[in-house]
């Protein structure tokens, strides 16, 4: 009887097909041969599984590796550039997935939608290294911020990336950049360097728009994207916080003005051959550049500011820190540039006051000025922490902004103010329902 079954055992393994690697089934216990063939069975369809999924993930690796070749190959040329780039480090990448940007500023194959230069502040000029550190810990990255420097010194964490008349970035995909003047334009220089700046931005990174701000300026990426996503680069733009100078409208430098293509190739040209230099200019326009190319826009090319308000009524681009609109704590040079701006065409009456409150600011609000380092961070802190929770009660906002914001009068700054006192709840009502207006997360566009 043993000898039947180690038999048929041995012929069941060799006509049936089935592993013969099986631990036997003991015999001394009465299992039959059915038993037997069913656990074998059920071994050989357990190895055959096995088997054809280790087939199916080798065929998908050998898909994806195919496709991924194939890929690599149609890439354009620079953005094979970015995956090696990206290899070249993948953990320091990997920890940009934290952030919002994310690898996004990686992946442009042409010239960005937009770029913000950061020119030096004339105000506390020994405070710029700590603005420009805050500034690339907020909205620098987004913003594709290009500071303007006269020695790489200034900022030497982007010592890679230097835009000069003999360099380019050598990670052109990352900002901040640094736009490197010439020696041979000093820092007093002030029309000379904006000519060389705008020339270098048109000519070496050619975006679709300009945003021209300095170092004490706080920007919000995602509105100037909200703001420019139905705009056309190939039409003129010299748009901004537009004030009455005499009889002409100029754009507030402090506030920061946009330029498109179109217009920045203009001046070029105007510069290139020599106009629009300043050099027969008066001394009043030769030591205010902002003004002299305002001259230039208007005169040579036709191009003048125009109402930047959201409907008409809220304003986007702000010459005074936060706490100075709301409260319309403004100087008062700056309320007269805004007197009967209705006679110059494309303003209306309601131009000629500034509202307060609630009202100060657009929901879109794109810049801020007189912001000290502090002060940006807490601006940052405060719109993130209501974009990631929109329903943060008024007592737990105020909590927030007050462990946030400057106290000392250093990091507050001459030109800005601090929070009203804890127990003003008059003072407190509209800066937080500002603060709100300005972190709606349907006005967040990147580009």
């Amino acid at each position: 009887m043993i000898t039947g079954l180690h038999s048929r055992k041995k012929n069941s393994n060799q006509n049936d097909g089935l592993d013969p690697e099986v631990p036997e089934l003991s015999l001394n216990v009465g299992v039959d041969d059915d038993e037997i063939k069913t656990h074998r069975r059920i071994s050989f369809v357990r190895r055959l599984v096995r088997s054809e999924v280790g087939c199916a993930i080798e065929a998908v690796v050998a898909f994806l590796m195919f496709g991924l070749l194939l890929g690599y190959t149609l890439l354009h040329h620079q953005q094979r550039k970015v995956v090696l780039h990206i290899m070249h480090d993948p953990l320091g990448h990997g920890a940009a997935l934290t952030g919002r940007a994310g690898f996004r500023h990686h992946f442009y194959t042409g010239h960005p939608r937009t770029v913000t230069v950061v020119m030096p502040s004339v105000v506390n000029p020994k405070g710029r290294a700590r603005r420009l550190d805050s500034i690339q810990e907020t909205w620098g990255t987004s913003a594709r911020a290009v500071f303007v420097v006269h020695n790489v010194s200034e900022y030497p964490i982007a010592s890679h990336a230097v835009i000069s008349e003999d360099r380019n970035p050598e990670d052109p995909y990352s900002y901040p950049q640094l736009l490197l003047v010439p020696e041979s334009i000093g820092s007093d220089d002030g029309v000379p360097r904006l000519i060389h700046t705008i020339k270098s931005v048109f000519e070496k990174i050619n975006p679709d728009f300009a945003f021209f701000v300095n170092d004490h300026t706080y920007v919000i990426p995602e509105h100037l994207c909200n703001y420019l996503k139905d705009k056309n680069p190939s039409e003129d733009m010299y748009h901004g916080h537009a004030m009455k100078n005499s009889d002409t409208a100029f754009n507030s430098g402090a506030a920061g003005y946009v330029l498109s293509r179109e217009t920045m190739g203009k001046l070029v040209n105007k510069w290139n051959h020599g106009e629009c230099t300043g050099e027969t200019a008066s001394k009043y326009l030769q030591g205010n550049p902002g003004l002299l190319t305002t001259e230039c826009l208007k005169k040579e090319l036709g191009v003048v500011p125009v109402d930047t308000r959201h409907n008409g009524k809220f304003h986007r681009f702000h010459a005074f820190p936060l706490n100075r609109v709301v409260t319309g704590n403004v100087d008062q040079w700056y309320l007269n540039k805004h007197q009967d701006m209705d006679k110059l065409p494309g303003f209306s009456s309601s131009y000629n006051e500034l509202l307060l409150g609630a009202d100060c600011c657009a929901q879109d609000t794109i810049s801020f000025h007189y912001v000290e380092f502090v002060e940006s961070r807490a601006i940052f802190a405060t719109r993130e922490a209501l974009l990631e929770n929109p329903h943060l009660t008024d007592h737990e906002l105020k909590s927030l902004m007050l462990a946030e914001w400057p106290r000392k009068a250093n990091e507050v700054g001459g030109y800005s103010r601090g929070l009203p006192n804890e127990n003003d709840i008059e003072g407190w009502g509209p800066l937080l329902k500002v603060a709100r207006k300005i972190s709606s997360r349907h006005t967040q566009r990147e580009c």
